[in-house]
């Protein structure tokens, strides 16, 4: 085919692993590869998306990755470009999204940080700790072989982020494409691993003799796809199903086995329980480390924990029997060995006691939103009105503090990968960015972003890019002129009365910015007239931004947040 470019190399490349999308402002030091996806795109079916930021472009990539399951690739130039980028992969790592991280670096001969070149900073050690795995292609022939690499590191095991750096003139140089070997991805080389045979039978015997079982499922559920075979497991056993921060909607909020986390039903059931199935999660901070007095106390209750990552086992306390494998291979395997073992059971019969005690928890909660005409409304009110509107399977992105926790108790996640959230990073500024992405990657689905107002603020820039690529995603602002959680944590650490030290903003009207970038824009001060905003919003077809004025005295004690607080202090 004669020679080409490693521009064009690098495009020819990443088709062969099944990209689509390539997140990247436009750099000099990477034109050539540019020049080739502009040319190639129609051809291959690739496209090029140019973010307003580059940390905002990496968000956007992790919720593709969420979305479909499959890596994302998000570029960034030389220096600075690579400095932006890099808060963005560091929360795809805590999350464990599988992105796909390309630099640039100036010309080999001038590449020396002590040499005092221009854009020219040591990429490949200040990504190392961002990532699972990093390297610098220094010859044209070896492109291919280094984004293959990228792939199956991104993918096995525990998914994550990966750093693959091109100095420019390796883009640049010319070759016989001929000469290099280009191929698809080996169908297997990445599956779903399964656990070991004769330990998932022993793990099947005591979910089945077990007085109380339950299944609590984290991050590693949704990674994997892990929900059908989740729901089913828990049907079959009749038994409660808890769900971590990150794994909401795996088996759907209202479901008969389904206890909210936030819910106190849902801490009983972890108490009672005498064997737990604990799947795809490490039992992190957001799950009390799973101690007492949350969980009951190992020599009471025995412990199943699976992890596609050993090193994620036994972390916090110890473990009866260990399963190391995919979420969703595991779950079938069980499932398969459960079948085998007993009949189909309805219902646990403590399930009727625990289902009450989460309807008088769920009267309480809805007793705090009941008035939807008061004004400026509670926060949680938003989530009440989302819940109406939306179909179950839309998909919602959630940023800021106390927003994100009115969201745990209020939101209704009714789907697989639809709710996207920073659990384990806490990254402000994500959810603009994975609404935008999201929407890319599941354009038939609806998406919709809950976000304060100071996490907005962090990447509303890119508005410009929603509307640019004409994305009908809708944004909500919670308004409440302030930094409402660390509000919270300022009265809690103060301990005395104090004018919000730092805490509180300019007034700013997001809808009128959001309306001189070109979008649909509202202003709501009562949850009673979010419904029709909603739907005029829904009518433009564009992006729309709806600034929705909440009560800050209201936001600065949003529900549960005294055992939040107990559980970041290590006192739960």
């Amino acid at each position: 085919m004669g020679d080409v470019t490693g521009g064009e190399l690098l495009v020819r490349s990443l088709h062969a692993e099944g990209v689509r999308h390539v997140w990247a402002i436009p750099d000099g030091t990477y034109m050539i590869f540019l020049e080739a996806l502009e040319r190639l795109g129609p051809e291959l079916g690739m496209e090029l998306l140019v973010p307003d930021h580059e940390a905002a472009a990496a968000h956007a990539a992790d919720a593709m990755t969420r979305v479909t399951g499959k890596p994302a690739v998000v570029m960034a130039c030389a220096g600075p470009g690579a400095a932006n980028l890099i808060s963005g992969v560091l929360c795809a790592q805590d999350e464990g999204s599988p992105l796909i991280a390309i630099t640039t670096t100036r010309r080999s001969d001038i590449a020396y940080p002590h040499l005092g070149g221009m854009q020219v900073l040591d990429q490949m050690a200040y990504f190392k700790p961002a990532v699972k795995w990093n390297t610098q292609v220094k010859q044209w022939k070896r492109i291919p072989d280094g984004v293959r690499q990228a792939f199956r590191e991104a993918m096995t095991g525990r998914p994550g982020p990966v750093h693959i750096e091109f100095p420019e003139d390796v883009l640049a140089q010319k070759g016989d494409l001929d000469s290099v070997s280009l191929w698809v991805q080996e169908e297997g080389s990445t599956a779903p691993a399964p656990a070991d045979p004769d330990l998932v039978r022993r793990a099947a015997e005591m979910l089945v003799d077990a007085r109380l079982p339950l299944i609590h499922c984290g991050g590693g559920t949704q990674r994997s796809g892990a929900g059908a075979e989740i729901r089913a497991l828990a049907e079959y056993l009749g038994c409660p199903v808890t769900m971590g921060a990150g794994s909401r909607g795996i088996v759907p909020d209202g479901h008969e086995l389904t206890l909210q986390p936030t819910s106190p039903a849902s801490a009983v059931a972890k108490n009672m329980a005498d064997v737990v199935l604990a799947i795809g999660t490490r039992l992190g901070e957001l799950d009390f480390w799973g101690k007492p007095p949350v969980w009951a106390a190992p020599g009471q209750q025995k412990l199943i924990q699976s992890d596609v990552d050993p090193r994620s086992i036994g972390l916090s306390r110890p473990v009866d029997l260990a399963l190391v494998g995919d979420a969703r291979a595991v779950a079938g395997q069980l499932l398969g060995a459960v079948r085998e073992l007993t009949p189909k059971r309805e219902a646990h019969e403590q399930m009727s006691s625990i289902r009450a005690a989460e309807e008088s928890w769920r009267e309480q909660m809805d007793a705090r939103i009941a008035n939807l005409d008061r004004r400026p409304m509670v926060s949680g009110q938003i989530f009440a009105v989302t819940n109406e509107y939306f179909a179950d399977d839309a998909i919602a992105a959630l940023d800021g503090g106390n927003t994100c926790v009115w969201a745990a108790h209020y939101l209704k996640a009714r789907a697989p990968r639809s709710m996207l959230w920073t659990s384990n990073a806490g990254h402000l500024g994500t959810g603009l960015p994975f609404a935008v992405g999201a929407k890319i990657a599941a354009p038939d689905r609806t998406v919709f972003c809950v976000t304060g107002d100071s996490a907005f603020r962090f990447n509303m820039q890119e508005l410009e890019t929603a509307v640019r690529y004409e994305l009908p995603i809708i944004v909500i602002v919670a308004v409440d002129g302030a930094y409402g959680m660390e509000k919270s944590a300022q009265r809690r650490v103060f301990g005395r009365e104090a004018d919000w030290y730092g805490s509180n903003h300019a007034p700013v009207r997001y809808d009128k910015v959001a309306e001189a970038m070109g979008c649909h824009a509202e202003f709501v001060e009562s949850a009673s007239e979010l419904s029709a905003a909603l739907e005029r919003a829904t009518a433009s077809g564009r992006t729309a931004v709806i600034h929705a004025a909440v009560d800050p005295v209201e936001n600065i004690d949003p529900p549960g947040l005294a055992l939040w607080s107990a559980a970041r202090a290590g006192a739960a």
